[in-house]
């Protein structure tokens, strides 16, 4: 490489400049002594970010240890909550007790429906929970309907009424609330403190609301890697007064002499100007030689911003790199891993396990996990895997999910020695297969973006520990603003053996939420083979022999000759699946059912389903790449 000695002679000329205005005030000001901690009340010791009443300069926090029970204020204009526990093995996980929200819940006030969150800044951020989404609505006799289509498919919400101006719809698991771009016109969502379900008498009443409310609230407080770095130097951590509430380190230095504002300014200009000359030309030198910045990373950085931006409190939460290797315990347990990238097992602060799945650095322009998040950010459905947060920090992109310790569906189908594969018999199978419709259902229609997932296959169907499925890996999925799901594509999208005839060839129709019915029609033959897809077999024959088979026996109505078949509700159930699989991979788009369609059948009287004409079995070639 071709050495630029003008360069390397004004970094040093500037850097050496740097060093005589650095040391010009190393003489003239000493730091403020802070605590390394201090010990307050029954709660033991606390650090920064937190500081105690009339030092100030120390942190960002403050605690008054003089009372008998503790107070902790986040911000200097905020009120005060109970400071009553640091729970164990965390340094900023408290509980608090908020007091004032403790009267407005207790006198049944309508205020306590709108409950103002801690605001975040560019120094620190907080989280409150447990929490969850409430629809509120001004109250209107010709709404009703619009909210049915809002908790579609379920209509099992509950409707609190007691209020004059607005009547509130919630569905207290969470599973039915969607983004606030779904809602109807005249309502809105609003996050709410509440109780865990767990610690409710069976004979609570769920449509009293207040009673579902709580002010006794765990707080994660969470600082900045900026911030924890300007603390260090012995800075304080800011944010400007002005619109653009931009961080910035302020020098906490008292000087011992005084001088000359004149001498001031030539001094901090000098050095702004030495410091940005040699960060500007390090940059330069840098992009140049590996071009690291490119049009496609910011592109990148303004959507996840703007995704965060459109669903302010239901967007996931946004962690650190740092935060990460934290959680991971520097990942340590691999748990699983593919094209995309690897998967660890982690723990957030308050001890819930996740799933931590890390992309791959080398995929630069960052678009699986722009497409996760504009997806999953939208979804809130329980055969849906939940999005709890992301890390998108240079090259570094991560998503965290909620663990599923099952794992994933394929080990079930292909892993006879699995020690948990007794657990699948014929009814958890059906079970299953109805939950993973469920999920595409929803998706195709419970909101008003429809979303097209493109890769369902049982490696992206995951388990929780009832082996309830969910659907992951949104990293191909496509948004459908308007009703209709006509997509236009370049090139083909997702996994060889169960890509749709016309994702890969538009000879076959157009690309619409009929490439994720086939998709899934091909991931129900291959439960009810119980073996792998075609692309796995070595001449690629023997799972066409095999759908031959199945079609031959249905048609003729004699015995599919399934393993594992014990009494007449196991042969209906089996009989289902193929005649759902055999209409679902239909190599013309308009003839396969809609995931409503499916419902239908999967849950309704097998003597009603068709048969339907034989399809065409299409695979694409191994060779293919699986995410195009």
């Amino acid at each position: 490489m071709e050495i630029n000695y003008s360069i390397i002679l004004i970094l040093f000329v500037l850097s050496h400049s740097l060093q005589s205005v650095s040391s010009q005030d190393e003489g003239n000001s000493s730091r403020p002594i802070c605590p390394a901690s201090f010990s307050c009340l029954n709660l033991g010791y606390l650090s920064f970010p937190f500081y105690t009443s009339g030092n100030s300069a120390c942190g960002l926090c403050e605690v008054d240890c003089s009372q008998p029970v503790a107070k902790i204020r986040l911000k200097q204009d905020s009120p005060s909550y109970d400071l009553v526990k640091v729970m164990p093995g965390s340094s900023d996980l408290f509980l608090v007790q908020d007091n004032y929200y403790a009267n407005q819940i207790n006198s049944n006030s309508c205020d306590s429906l709108t409950y103002v969150f801690p605001s975040n800044s560019f120094s620190i951020s907080y989280s409150i929970s447990p929490t969850f989404p409430v629809l509120r609505c001004s109250k209107s006799p010709r709404l009703r309907e619009q909210v049915d289509g809002y908790f579609r498919p379920a209509n099992d919400y509950y409707v609190f009424d007691s209020c004059d101006d607005y009547n509130y719809y919630y569905a207290y698991s969470n599973v039915y609330i969607s983004s606030n771009t779904d809602v109807p016109s005249p309502c809105q969502v609003v996050v709410l403190p509440v109780k865990p379900l767990s610690t409710f008498p069976k004979e609570t009443n769920l449509t009293e609301l207040f009673k579902l409310l709580t002010y006794e609230l765990e707080l994660v407080v969470q600082v900045s890697d900026r911030c924890q770095e300007c603390h260090r130097s012995g800075g304080r951590c800011s944010t400007q007064s002005s619109d653009n509430q931009e961080f910035w380190c302020e020098n906490n230095s008292r000087n011992t002499k005084k001088e000359k504002p004149r001498n001031i300014v030539i001094k901090s200009s000098l050095a702004t100007l030495a410091a940005g000359s040699v960060i500007l030309l390090i940059l330069i030198a840098i992009c140049s030689r590996f071009k690291i910045f490119s049009r496609h990373d910011a592109e990148n950085y303004s959507n996840i911003e703007a995704i965060i931006k459109n669903h302010e409190s239901l967007a996931p939460k946004r962690y650190s790199y740092s935060n990460v290797k934290k959680m991971t315990n520097s990942f340590r347990v691999k748990v699983g891993e593919g094209g995309y990238g690897s998967v660890y097992r982690g723990s957030l602060q308050n001890g819930n396990e996740v799933a931590v799945k890390v992309l791959n650095e080398l995929k630069g322009s960052g678009q699986d996990l722009v497409n996760e998040l504009a997806s999953i950010s939208k979804t809130c459905h329980v055969n849906i895997v939940s999005l709890l947060g992301f890390c998108f920090e240079g090259r570094h992109r991560a998503l965290i999910y909620e663990y599923m310790p099952n794992g994933s569906l394929e080990k079930f189908i292909h892993d006879p020695s699995s020690a948990t594969s007794t657990q699948l018999e014929w009814k958890k199978l059906y079970d299953i297969t109805v939950g993973i419709a469920r999920g595409l259902e929803y998706l195709h229609r419970g909101c008003n973006t429809r979303i097209l997932h493109f890769d369902i296959k049982p490696h992206n169907i995951l388990l929780d520990k009832d082996l309830c499925p969910k659907i992951s890996d949104f990293g191909l999925a496509k948004l459908c603003t308007e009703k209709r799901s006509v997509v236009s594509m370049s090139g083909m999208r997702g996994t060889p053996g169960y890509i749709a005839p016309e994702v890969f060839s538009r000879n076959f129709g157009v690309v619409s939420h009929k490439s994720d019915v086939y998709s899934y029609g091909m991931m129900v033959l291959e439960m009810v083979g119980g073996r792998r897809n075609v692309v796995a077999e070595d001449d690629g024959t023997s799972n066409m022999y095999f759908f031959d088979f199945v079609y031959r026996q249905v048609m003729s109505n004699k015995d599919l000759g399934l393993s594992g078949v014990l009494g007449a509700r196991d042969k209906e159930v089996a009989k289902k699946m193929v005649l759902v699989s055999l209409w679902c991979t239909q190599s013309d788009p308009a003839s396969r059912p809609s995931m409503s369609k499916v419902l239908d059948m999967l849950e309704g009287d097998l003597k009603c389903i068709q048969i339907p004409p034989k399809p065409f079995l299409y695979s694409t070639p191994r060779s293919l790449d699986s995410h195009q």
